[in-house]
């Protein structure tokens, strides 16, 4: 009797495991939990076997399950042990992704068709820019963008302030440069590096993701070709809401090195921003804002001003339909040693979403130039269709009136394209 009652035992032991076994599961606990019970079999069958010893029982056949129940328990415990080394080495293994940046790369290509008043035509086709961007988190509170470029000039015939440029840069360079700090207290943005300046509408928007093929007259002729980038450090303030209306203001210190604004200064340069964004429905919003910038020319004495007015509207119903009209206004002045040039100009520009594809587009320049630089009016008119969200086709039309000239013709066909995850930003 005795011996039945330990076969028994024996049988249950071993029969448990065996229908696991049959039915293995993927989760690491419910592996130990096998193996605790396992043992704990163990345990109670140890002692049945020493009850039986000391009554002089017969124990072989127990001995043998005992053995087997054994072997099945370290099996078990072995294949646990293999588990999680793979797992963990698989898990590090992929971990090490986590420490490489976010790599994507972007080319626009232009070829153009222009003809000047009195002149034959020339036809062109340049790589305009190549840009290489890396973002990645550094940490937990700060983050990091680099964008390093190179990039070719396209010529647009009649506009005075492109006449006579060099065709390209002659190299990479770096465009972007800079660290940000995230979740900082009361909301307050923080930035650090070679960064876009916070003027204007167009000034943050790198050259291959704007509307149309090149920036507006104004800009280029009061910031250069490539914009406002300057290196110093960036303060916005937390955000006020006053009814539907939110306000935020900004403060950028950094060093005044761009020749159309400061002529060839290299001394502190001060940026202050402030903007209103009202949300008019659920499918609309507006927005207004106003920059000013003061720096230092060559001389410490002599001083640039620029004051820019911007306003935005943007009506967008659905993915499939949209309209966006924007417009901007600057009031330059430089100081160059007894004399004062002064100048203005702005641009206002539509856009119209005909479908999720296509884009129509129209913008109206007006510049009136430091110095002697002639009143110039630029007529821009543009279709551009989203192939995908890699490839963008756009064609471009540029009619440029100089004061009391002839107007002057450039069809522009672009074609840019990007892989990688390419984060293009919304401004």
């Amino acid at each position: 009797m005795r011996i039945f009652v330990v076969v028994a035992a024996v049988l249950t032991a071993v029969g448990t495991p065996v229908l696991s076994a049959q039915q293995p599961t993927e989760a690491s606990d419910s592996l130990e939990a096998e193996v605790r019970r396992l043992k704990a079999r163990l345990d109670s069958l140890e002692r049945v076997l020493e009850r039986l010893l000391r009554a002089e029982g017969d124990t072989a056949t127990a001995r043998d399950e005992l053995a087997t129940l054994r072997a099945a328990a370290r099996a078990a415990a072995g294949e646990q042990a293999g588990a999680d080394t793979a797992a963990a080495q698989q898990s590090r293994t992929r971990d090490l992704q986590i420490l490489n940046p976010e790599i994507s790369v972007t080319g626009d290509l232009v070829g153009a068709y222009a003809h000047a008043a009195g002149e034959s035509g020339s036809t062109t086709a340049v790589p305009r820019e190549f840009e290489f961007s890396f973002q990645a988190a550094l940490d937990p509170y700060t983050r990091t963008k680099i964008f390093v470029t190179r990039e070719q000039e396209i010529e647009i015939a009649g506009f005075p302030e492109a006449d006579g440029e060099e065709e390209g840069h002659g190299g990479f360079e770096i465009e972007e440069g800079y660290l940000y700090w995230v979740g900082l207290p009361g909301g307050i943005g923080l930035k650090a590096g070679k960064f876009r300046q916070e003027i204007g509408l167009y000034n943050r928007w790198h050259t291959h993701a704007l509307l149309e093929v090149g920036r507006p007259l104004a800009a280029v002729t009061f910031l250069g070709e490539d914009g406002l980038i300057q290196t110093g450090a960036s303060l916005t303030s937390p955000a006020l809401s006053i009814g539907p209306s939110t306000q935020t203001a900004l403060l950028e210190v950094t060093t005044g090195t761009n020749d159309a604004l400061f002529a060839g200064g290299n001394d502190l340069s001060v940026l202050g921003r402030v903007q209103s964004f009202w949300d008019v429905g659920r499918t609309s919003y507006f927005q207004v804002g106003a920059t000013g910038v003061l720096g230092e020319n060559e001389e410490v004495s002599l001083q640039s001003r620029l004051l820019g007015l911007d306003v935005a509207y943007r009506w967008e119903p659905s993915i499939y339909r949209g309209i966006s009209l924007k417009g901007e206004w600057y009031f330059a002045e430089q100081d160059l040693g007894g004399v004062v040039e002064t100048g203005h100009g702005g641009y206002g520009q539509m856009n119209f979403r005909l479908t999720r594809s296509w884009i129509l587009g129209a913008r109206a320049d007006f510049v009136d130039g430091y110095g002697s630089a002639p009143h110039v009016v630029q007529v821009v008119p543009s279709l551009t269709w989203w192939q995908s969200e890699w490839v963008r086709i756009r064609l471009q039309y540029n009619m440029v009136r100089p004061e009391g000239g002839e107007a002057n013709h450039t069809v522009l066909a672009q074609v840019v394209w990007a892989m990688g995850p390419h984060k293009h930003e919304t401004y």
